[in-house]
């Protein structure tokens, strides 16, 4: 659409609700009123003839100063965005599938999965092996060992 165009709707809502206090609310209100008039006022005028890709304010060579040519992701940047967990690469996942920084979300809560199976029979272990006498154990090899205080101190009988 032609800018000068936008700008004359655009103004014309904003002037409306000049004397209001800008809120949430009130912005979305405005959002939606300014798509509506865009809208129509579309139906009127032939804004697509008028336009060109050089006028648009969102040109992306203006707007980011692309120049059309891909290359090639670096190793820092490809570093930067790699998951500690897996350690592939997040640098083209959406935010919402993130978690801690760079992490997918996935790799996270598989590891807090993990970490709370772990949690859970190490909690059970100590339970087991709370009462748990080890002058009685055997050695790896099954030989007695002698944990008595006497054999602590180096003493024989």
């Amino acid at each position: 659409m032609d800018e000068h165009f936008v700008q004359g709707v655009v103004g014309g809502v904003l002037n409306r609700h000049k004397n209001r206090t800008l809120d949430r609310k009130r912005i979305a209100t405005l959002s939606v009123e300014i798509a509506a008039n865009l809208d129509k006022a579309s139906q009127f005028t032939d804004v697509k003839k008028v336009q060109k890709a050089i006028d648009n304010p969102l040109n992306i060579t203006m707007w980011k100063g692309w120049d059309g040519k891909e290359e090639p992701l670096t190793k820092e940047y490809l570093d930067y965005w790699t998951c500690d967990i897996c350690n592939d690469h997040t640098h083209d996942v959406d935010y919402d599938y993130l978690a801690n920084g760079t992490n997918h979300l996935s790799c996270e809560l598989k590891q807090e999965e993990l970490q709370e199976k772990s949690d859970k029979i190490m909690e059970q272990i100590e339970i087991d092996f709370k009462d748990y006498d080890l002058s009685k154990s055997e050695s790896n090899e099954n030989s007695k060992v002698d944990m008595s205080a006497k054999a602590k101190r180096g003493k024989r009988e």
